[in-house]
């Protein structure tokens, strides 16, 4: 009898798993090739993925410093680890229903029972000694029991297991979502960073700009003095110095603000203490863009997207198999006595098997509404998969472009502060020499400032954008899996 239940079990076991799913697939437009290209200077298309560590690529090490410390002490990458660790965390307890149940029992008891005279004296005409016609005896007695119990449902259609594949393309999903979560607060560090930099060189600029605005209003006011210059000139040149004071101000609260903000990333007191490198980071080249389709591996958020479509596929199977018929296994062996010592005497051993087979045929609709309601889902899932994936599309092809026309953009900037600082020499020494106003000399003071402070922002738009491009090309945080249908089981 045994070996006929292990065989019939065996079977049942490996039909269950003979179950295969088929994953979701993307229906999206993908083309051959970006339409920015790789862009110059850039790797070779498809040569290499970007580096783990592409910060260091931008070679500051305060840069790197940063990031790191980010990566291991910011807040919400702490809570989204914790989150991927309840997703296995479910994944396990949700295989476990698929695995046999053990469990030892020792039922000791004590038991006391009513018999009535008048329903024995029917059966047995003999008197019993100290019955009383019409009275009730009592008898009292002890049990002792020592049994393994054995709880199973075969999962004869797969239900459990396809259950068990959605959570763990869940808990994959949440996995991928803590990368993306770990890539964006690299990028947000990086970003911050170049800010902080950028606003240290226009806080420079401005106090620049006041000692040479103080400077050119000690000269007018000297020649106010010897009648040479006008009272309007003085009044300028004061509003000038007056305007540079304010917007130094207003640089310096901006600076303090990015100050405590990148603090926070870090994991810090935003004291608003912290420092940054004396300049922006040289440019690096542009990472390898490799083919529109790595991308759909590449990005954290699409694996994430994908694993969550093939959850909800994984879904459909299990209630589609809550229709069939669920198979049940319950066993037990024992040792039955009235006496505690003859527990572990095989002369009293006793054992039970039973089998259950039962199926579904009225439940108000709830197991077909089941079915609807995560059929839905597996439609919004591969809608919020396709929408994920054209946005990264979109972010990759609007980056190389950035990229392109910040490039112009700079280098105009480039020669447009070059000749403003010489036009702005030449109308100063114009001016002490009383061929031209104070209004030619303060015009070209506004414009060689514009060019500069403009000239500063661009570079560190150029910074911000090679760092966006990275991001959108999944950075390098891709890890090595067996990919998304793993983690669909079938």
């Amino acid at each position: 009898m045994l070996r006929s239940f292990l065989l019939a079990s065996a079977l049942i076991l490996w039909l269950g798993c003979s179950v295969a799913g088929t994953p979701p697939t993307l229906q999206a437009p993908v083309p051959s090739e970006y339409g920015d290209g790789a862009g110059e200077g850039s790797a070779p298309v498809g040569s290499s993925q970007v580096a783990s560590d592409w910060w260091s690529e931008f070679r500051d090490p305060l840069l790197s410093q940063f990031i790191l410390e980010g990566l291991e002490h910011n807040a919400s990458l702490r809570a989204a680890a914790s989150n991927v660790e309840t997703a296995f965390a479910q994944a396990r307890l949700d295989g476990a229903a698929r695995r046999p149940e053990l469990e030892a029992a020792l039922d000791p008891a004590r038991r006391r029972q009513n018999t009535a005279q008048s329903g024995l004296t029917e059966a047995i005409p003999i008197p019993i000694p100290g019955f009383e016609p019409g009275g009730v005896r009592s008898f009292s007695f002890t049990s002792y029991g020592l049994a393994l119990n054995v709880r199973w449902e075969i999962d004869l259609w797969g239900r459990l297991r396809a259950l068990t594949a959605a959570s763990l393309a869940e808990a994959a999903a949440g996995e991928a979502d803590l990368e993306g979560a770990r890539l964006s607060i690299a990028g947000q560090l990086a970003k911050v960073y170049f800010g902080v930099v950028e606003a240290v060189q226009q806080v420079e600029l401005l106090e620049r700009t006041l000692a040479s605005r103080e400077r050119t209003h000690d000269r007018v006011v000297a020649r106010y003095r010897r009648g040479v210059a006008t009272a309007l000139d003085v009044r300028q040149a004061r509003a000038q110095i007056a305007a540079v004071e304010a917007s130094l101000a207003a640089q310096q609260q901006a600076l303090d603000g990015l100050r405590r903000q990148m603090e926070v990333l870090l994991g810090r007191y935003p004291a608003g203490e912290i420092e940054a490198a004396p300049g922006l980071p040289a440019l690096p080249r542009l990472p390898s863009t490799g083919v529109p389709a790595d991308l759909l591996g590449r990005r954290p958020d699409l694996r994430a997207a994908e694993y969550r479509a093939i959850a909800s596929s994984q879904r459909i199977r299990a209630a589609r198999r809550s229709l069939y018929p669920t198979f049940r296994l319950d066993g037990s062996s024992g040792t039955s006595s009235g006496e505690l010592g003859d527990l572990l005497d095989g002369d009293f051993s006793v054992w039970s098997l039973a089998a259950g087979l039962l199926q579904p045929l009225l439940s108000g609709g709830r197991l077909r509404a089941g079915l609807d309601l995560v059929t839905a889902g597996l439609e919004a899932a591969e809608a919020n998969w396709l929408q994920a994936a054209l946005a990264a599309f979109a972010e990759v092809e609007s980056g190389l472009a950035a990229e392109r026309m910040l490039a112009e953009r700079t280098e105009a900037l480039e020669r447009a502060a070059t000749e403003s600082r010489e036009a702005e020499r030449l109308a100063e020494g114009r001016y002490r020499q009383g061929l031209v106003g104070y209004l030619q000399v303060l015009d070209s003071q506004r414009t060689s400032f514009e060019a500069e402070r403009q000239l500063l922002a661009a570079r560190r738009q150029q910074l911000e954008s090679r760092t966006d491009l990275i991001l959108a090309l999944g950075g390098g945080l891709v890890r090595e899996a067996a990919g998304p249908a793993a983690a669909g089981g079938g």
